[in-house]
C-alpha cells in the first residue's frame, strides 16, 4: 500500500518537474518596462508578471557604487569616475535598444542574486547581447557565453568601437 502511493507520488512529482521545466525553458514575449543598465533590465510579461532580468553572456561596466566597481578599478588601475562613465554610456545605449519594447526572453536559469538570467532578442528577432557586444557597448561575460559573442568582441575591440575607442586599455582589462 506505502510502495504504491509511494510510485504514484513519484510519479506527480516527476510530471510537475517534467511541465515545470518545459514551461521554463519556452521563450518569453516581454515588455521592457526599465532599463537599470546595459546587462540588466525589468520587465513585465503578458500574463502580468514582472522581474528583473540579468542579460545571460554579457557584462557592462558598472554605473552604480559596488564591490565589483572596486575591484574592477582596483585590478585594472582606473578610476572609479571613469568606469562608471562607460557604465552609463553602455546604459544609454540600452536604453536606445530596449526602452518600452517588445523582446523575447530565452530562460537560461537564475543568477547569483536571484535574477533570472536570460538571452533577450529585440522585436527583429536579434540577439541583444551579441549586438551589444559587436557594437562596443559590452564585454563577453566569462562564466557563459555563445561562441559568436567572442568573435563580437574581438571584432569590437580591433575596430575600436563604442567604449573601446573611449577607453581601449581599460574596455581591454575589463573585457580580459
Amino acid at each position: 500500500m506505502i510502495e504504491r502511493f509511494m510510485q504514484k507520488f513519484i510519479s506527480l512529482v516527476l510530471l510537475f518537474l517534467s511541465i515545470f521545466s518545459a514551461s521554463y525553458a519556452k521563450n518569453i514575449r516581454a515588455y521592457v518596462v526599465k532599463v537599470s543598465d546595459g546587462d540588466t533590465i525589468w520587465v513585465s510579461t503578458e500574463d502580468g508578471r514582472r522581474f528583473k532580468v540579468r542579460i545571460w553572456g554579457i557584462d557592462t561596466p558598472e554605473k552604480f557604487d559596488s564591490g565589483k566597481l572596486r575591484k574592477d578599478a582596483v585590478r585594472c588601475n582606473a578610476n572609479i569616475m571613469t568606469i562608471k562613465e562607460l557604465g552609463r554610456i553602455a546604459s544609454k545605449k540600452a536604453k536606445e535598444l530596449l526602452a518600452h519594447s517588445w523582446i523575447t526572453l530565452e530562460p537560461k536559469g537564475r543568477g547569483y542574486y536571484g535574477r533570472v538570467l536570460g538571452i533577450v532578442y529585440l522585436s527583429d528577432g536579434s540577439d541583444y547581447g551579441l549586438k551589444m557586444i559587436k557594437e562596443g557597448y559590452a564585454c563577453v561575460y566569462w562564466k557563459n557565453h555563445k561562441k559568436s559573442y567572442l568573435m563580437a568582441q574581438k571584432e569590437a575591440e580591433e575596430n575600436n568601437r563604442g567604449l573601446w575607442s573611449m577607453s581601449h586599455d581599460l574596455m581591454e582589462c575589463l573585457c580580459h
